[in-house]
């Protein structure tokens, strides 16, 4: 099942022709850039070379095999590549073939990192070939992808290839929307469930049966052990972090928990002094698993930013899989879920997968929809407002507005997410005007949205087609 991409196929396929190109593709692991990249390569005169952990005589065996696989060769089939210096030396003669033949030849090396880690000087070999690949403007379309998002970074990004590329991009998990066409009879608000709980890699996605239920899909493929998705968030994390894998659990957990700020981060996780907990949260940041967020137009010192779990699996693993390990390994799932799951998952679902969903939403509008302004940055805003339960004085409380988006100095849109049973009434819309007129950058040109689980009371739609407030529902998330 392949979903999406339209966008990384496009690209590729442009560059696609008699010219040199080196692509870089990034991203972590079950994100999908295999199935981007094999559907990248039907049709074309390809090298594809999945490379694994391993030393560097069994990398280049395997390699040996994927280039007999190309073109047949006895010379080779005799003596297999020695070294990586034969290699690309196979691979250079392989481009010239493919010129005098008249079409482009593609190589694809993903999970290129491995290979580093067994010939450090790779990246520097690479290039010294490409220089003889420019100078005699060889067809060569070279790909190199990797899941190791810390040492595609050290080794590619920072290293003397990174200067070579002709297209690079970390490849983004899929959004709401197409990851609800892993579940196409669902309805749109479990549709929006799950994505709230496997986030939007496709690997995860597939882990779900979609004839069956959602209760049953998290019962049975996250909660259950010897399931997939029950111990991959720790091998996600161990991948990439190594020897420190635990300090760096407990910060994600921590963060899970819904500590926000570095020192309650630090005090939970158990790290001492609280200052060394920045590298942890850097390092996470950078790997994306956490997010550094900030209210909309704060500079990037503000210290109003707080620390949140950047992935929805992730999210949930740390609240409900790693928090109840020693019911779920004693195999009591089914009560696990029923006293401590369901009746906290549509709060799990609100803050903040289903506020990510509508400025999603949003931005897609944005331009597109008559409705919605013709442009914008989205984001959220939070802040001090004027305490009504203190008249007349200067006492403040935090306001929030969930969606905000700014042309320029201007709020052009402002916009809460309802994501509870029953319709939204009027008193949603009367806290949304109270806490806007705060906001910096309102005007009365400011337009208003309110989006809805379940829809809306007819009183407050009288209302918003009055005075021109938006109102969307999760079905017109998907629609």
């Amino acid at each position: 099942m392949f979903i999406d991409r339209e966008e990384e196929l496009a690209a590729l396929d442009e560059l696609w022709g008699m010219r040199r190109q080196v692509a870089l593709l990034w991203g972590r692991r079950r994100v999908g850039k295999s199935a981007l990249l094999q559907r990248f390569a039907e049709g074309k005169p390809t090298i594809s070379f999945q490379a694994d952990q391993g030393t560097a005589s069994e990398q280049l065996r395997l390699l040996t095999e994927r280039m007999l696989a190309y073109r047949p060769d006895p010379l080779l089939a005799a003596a297999p590549l020695a070294n990586w210096d034969q290699a690309l030396a196979h691979l250079l003669g392989l481009a010239r073939a493919a010129k005098a033949a008249g079409h482009p030849l593609l190589v694809l090396l993903d999970e290129f990192p491995y290979l580093v880690t067994s010939t450090p000087r790779l990246p520097s070999a690479i290039q010294a070939v490409l220089e003889d690949v420019r100078r005699e403007d060889l067809p060569l379309f070279l790909v190199l992808a990797g899941s190791q998002i810390a040492m595609f970074e050290e080794h590619v990004l920072q290293g003397p290839l990174y200067g070579r590329r002709t297209w690079g991009q970390q490849l983004p998990p899929l959004g709401y929307r197409e990851a609800g066409e892993f579940f196409p009879a669902w309805s749109a608000a479990d549709r929006l469930r799950a994505w709230a709980i496997l986030g939007g890699i496709p690997y995860y996605l597939e882990q779900w049966d979609p004839a069956r239920s959602l209760d049953w899909n998290i019962q049975n493929r996250v909660l259950r052990k010897g399931q997939v998705l029950y111990e991959e968030a720790e091998l996600l994390v161990k991948e990439e972090l190594g020897s420190e894998a635990t300090v760096y659990l407990s910060v994600i957990s921590a963060v899970a928990s819904g500590a926000t700020r570095q020192s309650e981060i630090a005090d939970r996780a158990g790290v001492s002094p609280s200052s060394s907990a920045g590298k942890y949260l850097s390092q996470l940041r950078r790997l994306h698993i956490l997010d550094h967020v900030r209210p909309a137009r704060a500079p990037e010192s503000a210290r109003s930013g707080v620390w949140r779990v950047a992935d929805g699996y992730l999210r949930f693993w740390f609240r409900f899989v790693r928090s109840n390990r020693t019911d779920l390994e004693a195999r009591r799932v089914a009560e696990v879920f029923r006293d401590r799951v369901r009746p906290h998952l549509d709060q799990f679902v609100s803050l903040p997968a289903f506020e990510d969903a509508c400025r999603e939403h949003t931005r897609r509008a944005i331009g597109s929809d008559p409705a919605f302004p013709a442009r914008g940055e989205v984001g959220a805003w939070w802040g001090p407002v004027p305490d009504e339960r203190h008249p007349g004085t200067r006492r403040t409380r935090e306001g929030e507005i969930e969606l905000v988006a700014y042309e320029g100095r201007d709020l052009v849109l402002a916009g809460e997410a309802k994501w509870h049973t029953g319709l939204v009434d009027t008193d949603a819309l009367a806290q949304l005007e109270g806490t806007v007129r705060h906001v910096p950058g309102y005007t009365t040109a400011t337009r208003l949205v309110l989006y809805s689980r379940e829809g809306f009371t007819p009183q407050l739609v009288r209302r918003a087609q009055a005075s021109g407030v938006i109102l969307r529902t999760v079905a017109d998330l998907y629609a």
